[in-house]
Order: C-alpha cells, then structure tokens, then sequence
C-alpha cells in the first residue's frame, strides 16, 4: 500500500520501509523489476529493504511471497543525483569571497552547496547544469565542491583550491621623494 521514502538515487540504496497486507517470512521484493536487498519482513504488514539501482523515472514495487505478488504501480520514483564537473575559477583566497561558476548535471532549485564543511552564500541555481556561488573562508589546500538537492542527493567533485593571499609585513625605508625612484624592500 506504500513506501517510505517513497523516492532516492537512481544509484541505489535508498532504506525503504514497506507498508501493505499478508507479508511472510521469505518474501521478495522488486523496484522496476530489480531485486532490492536487505529485504527483512518485520511483521505481515512491513517489510525494509534497500532499494537497487535503477534509472531515474517511477517504478512499480512488487512483494512476491510464495509465488504471490502484490505490487504498487509508481511506488517509487529514482531521481537522479547531482553531479559536479567542474568549478570556474578552480582556486581562490582563503578570506572567501570568490564568485565562482558550478557546472554539473541534475541541479535542481534549492540545491545547497558547500566548499569542504563549509556553505557557500548566494547561490543560485541558473539551470539543471549550472550554479553560481560565493565561496565561504576556508583553509589552504584543495576541498571538495558538493551540490545537494532538495531531499538529500548531493553530488561532489575535488575541485577547488584554497590559496592564502600574500601578506605585507614591512617596506623599507618606509619613505622616500615625491618624485619616486627609491629602492625599497618588501618583506
């Protein structure tokens, strides 16, 4: 009769738990005609599985229990998960601030992203392939750029490098002529 959640990845291994009448020891249960596994029938009236993978669209959820099946047409729907390819610029300052340019496949609007742990700000999903952001402060070295949908489908991609910005911590001498030409030293 139903099933919670009733959508995840098309790559699988969405937790479900099945509702309906009649389930026994034994039973077997398919997305789409594909196997789930884990199947663990808890009582007559609920089964959990784990869900196969399986391309994006609605199936049909069967419960076959001894050669008897019970089946819920569009029980399911796989939706595919984001997928980042690649960020522009791919490096910015450790102080945030980087306006940068997600590109990917499956975004879908209200998708967040974070640079490592950390959200970005103002971001706009301008279509199913493309994102811009602002980058949070982070930490030298690379991080991963993660989208995630509305529902908890995210997609990641190492791509994005956090460089610190020089420093000045002295000139000298620290004056000279108006009219330029002095050597000076920066440290």
């Amino acid at each position: 009769s139903s099933v919670s959640p009733n959508s995840g990845s098309s790559l699988g291994g969405t937790a479900v738990t099945i509702t309906g009448t009649n389930f026994a020891t034994g039973a077997t249960v398919t997305f789409g005609g594909t196997a789930a596994t884990n199947v663990v029938v808890s009582n007559s009236t609920t089964i959990t599985a784990t869900t196969p993978a399986h391309a994006a669209g609605a199936v049909t959820v069967t419960v076959t229990v001894n050669s008897q099946s019970g089946s819920l047409t569009s029980g399911f729907t796989y939706v595919a998960p984001p997928t980042v390819t690649s960020v522009s610029p791919s490096s910015g300052t450790t102080a945030g601030g980087t306006a940068v340019t997600i590109t990917g496949t499956n975004f879908a609007t209200g998708a967040t992203v974070t640079f490592g742990t950390t959200a970005a700000t103002n971001v706009v999903v301008t279509s199913s392939t493309t994102i811009t952001a602002t980058t949070p402060a982070g930490s030298a070295g690379a991080v991963t750029v993660t989208v995630t949908n509305p529902g908890a489908l995210s997609g990641s991609l190492t791509r994005f490098t956090y460089v610190a910005p020089p420093t000045v911590t002295s000139v000298s001498p620290s004056s000279g002529t108006a009219l330029g030409g002095t050597a000076v030293t920066i440290t």
